[in-house]
């Protein structure tokens, strides 16, 4: 089991700092939004300033006084991931909604370009996803390679955003600042079943994370 999550205390304190401190984990794209200092804050400032600025988020959400109190919530398995591993999440919930058009580019210039693009990895990963209520068809996805390596994402993100609208506010709100954030008046996700894959994805891809939640075993 995972050293972090499987010692209660230091789930606590994951949760605590979700619930108290979301600056420390607010995606880049997001800072200027929220009003990030234009220069680096010094050291030993830092706990201070964070303490500041979550507190201001938190207000500006209306959640100062709403925290996330059931920690058996299997959102949490995906709220609580750093956000460098909540991207990667993301592009693979997008691989595996796309995999019926990503299966379909065999020529060799078109992979390679989605092997840089996405990674090896996740291409290897759509090759293997199982079909399920969440896949696109095909042709829903046609078109040259490149525009397709940034849709993946973007649909995996949407999935996300679609778990976590679902959570509610508390727990949704927290955990969208994690994610990069989106052009304005993006469509909605109409992934069928997007905590399903998600939590599905998550098995796959960090099977230790996965499995130090109550929920998700």
């Amino acid at each position: 089991m995972s050293p972090v999550l499987s010692n209660p205390a230091l789930f606590g304190a994951r949760l605590l700092e979700f619930n108290l401190l979301p600056s420390l984990t607010l995606h880049p794209s997001r800072h200027a939004a929220f009003g990030a200092p234009s220069r680096p804050v010094p050291a030993a400032c830092a706990a201070a300033w964070h303490r500041h600025w979550s507190g201001a988020i938190l207000r500006r959400l209306n959640l100062r006084d709403r925290p996330v109190a059931d920690a058996a919530r299997p959102e949490l398995a995906l709220a609580l991931l750093p956000p460098d591993r909540l991207a990667r999440l993301a592009r693979h919930v997008g691989a595996a909604r796309c995999a019926p058009r990503l299966r379909r580019i065999v020529a060799g210039g078109e992979v390679r370009e989605l092997a840089a693009a996405l990674g090896a990895e996740v291409l290897d990963f759509a090759r293997r996803a199982e079909a399920g209520p969440w896949s696109r068809p095909a042709d829903q996805d046609d078109g040259p390679a490149a525009p397709l390596a940034g849709r993946v994402d973007r649909i995996g993100r949407a999935a996300l955003r679609a778990v976590f609208r679902a959570a509610g506010p508390e727990l949704g709100l927290r955990a969208e600042l994690r994610l990069a954030a989106e052009p304005d008046g993006d469509a909605p996700d109409d992934c069928p079943a997007p905590l399903e894959l998600a939590l599905a994805v998550l098995e796959r891809i960090e099977p230790t994370w996965h499995s130090s939640f109550p929920a998700t075993r």
